[in-house]
């Protein structure tokens, strides 16, 4: 049993490595779990796990290469390709952890050989062409929910309208148990029916403006690049470290 449940445990570790070695968070400013994890507690809340620079919160990105932001299965030129899903899940994210008016820039971290005015075009240029991209999509998907809406919601207004009527029907016919359960059947399928379009433009809209907005945030934010990662006083946070190989 001792022998089974150590192999157990050493297969889940492979699995966790190679989970790892794509893309990991390491703790900032050399501290371990713990103490990063007290200064998250704090009542500081998310900011205190991000430096500031000129009154805006930095969003951290350390690189070995700047190939390692992209992906690499994407034949586009270098500045319009994809960006990797995991760097464009973690900015995301971490910019979805503020409120829209909160000011914040992006910082990407890479080896000085790797530094030079090009790359640092290059780089804001695909992280603003990727995120517009996802921004017309996201525009793309909320007129054809609307649209959706608006055909359903005409749909179900008909049907609404020829239940009421057939129950009206039956109203002129002698009251009984089998005219009763019918016509409550039929007003309980028509206001049924009214639900999807209801949900569509009470609340399926939300979602997805939201995106559209967290996307509009990061194409207007500054990228910039820089040649190291020293950390200040607002610094216990996770950097975003690739390690995939181009």
């Amino acid at each position: 049993m001792g022998r089974q449940r150590s192999g157990k445990f050493a297969r889940k570790l492979n699995g966790l490595k190679k989970y790892t070695s794509k893309f990991s968070f390491k703790p900032s400013g050399g501290r371990g779990i713990k103490a990063d994890r007290k200064k998250r507690l704090a009542p500081e809340g998310t900011e205190a796990l991000y430096r500031e620079h000129a009154g805006k919160l930095v969003i951290e990105i350390e690189l070995n290469s700047p190939k390692q932001l992209f992906d690499s299965f994407d034949p586009a030129p270098f500045h319009e390709k994809e960006l990797d899903p995991d760097a464009e899940e973690y900015i995301y994210n971490a910019v979805d952890e503020f409120p829209l008016k909160k000011s914040l820039e992006i910082l990407i971290h890479l080896p000085p050989a790797e530094v030079s005015a090009e790359i640092e075009d290059n780089l804001k240029k695909a992280i603003r062409n990727h995120f517009s991209y996802k921004k017309l999509l996201t525009e793309i998907e909320l007129k054809r929910l609307l649209y959706q809406g608006r055909r359903n919601l005409m749909i179900a207004l008909i049907f609404l309208f020829l239940c009421l009527l057939t129950i009206r029907l039956l109203s002129a016919f002698e009251e009984s148990l089998m005219i009763t359960l019918f016509s409550e059947g039929l007003l309980i399928i028509g206001w049924v029916a009214m639900w999807e379009p209801i949900y569509i433009f009470l609340y399926g809209w939300w979602p997805i403006v939201h995106r559209r907005n967290i996307y509009q945030k990061i194409i207007n934010m500054d990228v910039s690049v820089g040649t190291d990662s020293k950390e200040g006083e607002k610094s216990y946070r996770y950097f975003f470290a690739s390690k995939k190989s181009s």
